[in-house]
């Protein structure tokens, strides 16, 4: 009977451990810093820095759909800068006009620039930064941070969604 009843206080208390440990790192998710201007929703042609591509493609999909009905177009910034140079090693066949157009058709309106933590630090609290920068400006047009223990794609959802309620007045 003791054998019983201590493994029951033993179990017990690892039920209870274990649920302050769950309960505590949903108790950590928060959105901070977050702010919009109204420039933002101007925007179409956005490039992406400072992921790794497949972050960045999580972080393309949940933007489209989160802007439903507006046309979005993401431009790779490395692809983009390796086009560039392949023209400008053509400037015999194309002239200042010709490549000045090249480089306008793909300009970047707004560059979304993120810091992604992945919560190696001891902790398990993942970070993700997004500041968006009007591209002809320097002006910052949005920010939010989100800190969770859940994975990258939470964080997206979590910081578009939060930019776009900030920018749409809370819808």
């Amino acid at each position: 009977m003791k054998i019983r009843t201590r493994s029951l206080y033993i179990i017990s208390a690892f039920l209870i451990v274990a649920g302050l440990v769950i309960s505590a790192g949903c108790a950590r998710r928060k959105t901070e810093a977050l702010f919009t201007r109204p420039e933002l929703i101007t925007h179409s042609r956005l490039a992406i820095i400072g992921l790794t591509p497949e972050q960045e493609q999580i972080f393309m999909a949940s933007y489209i759909k989160a802007f439903p009905g507006q046309v979005i177009t993401f431009v790779e910034r490395n692809r983009l800068q390796e086009i560039l140079s392949e023209q400008d090693l053509l400037k015999g066949r194309l002239n200042e006009k010709t490549r000045a157009r090249i480089k306008q058709l793909f300009g970047v309106e707004a560059l979304i620039m993120c810091t992604y933590s992945d919560g190696t630090d001891g902790i398990g609290i993942k970070k993700l930064l997004v500041r968006i920068v009007d591209t002809a400006t320097g002006v910052i047009v949005g920010s939010v941070i989100t800190e969770a223990r859940d994975n990258f794609s939470y964080h997206c959802d979590t910081a578009i969604k939060a930019l776009r309620a900030d920018l749409l007045g809370g819808s």
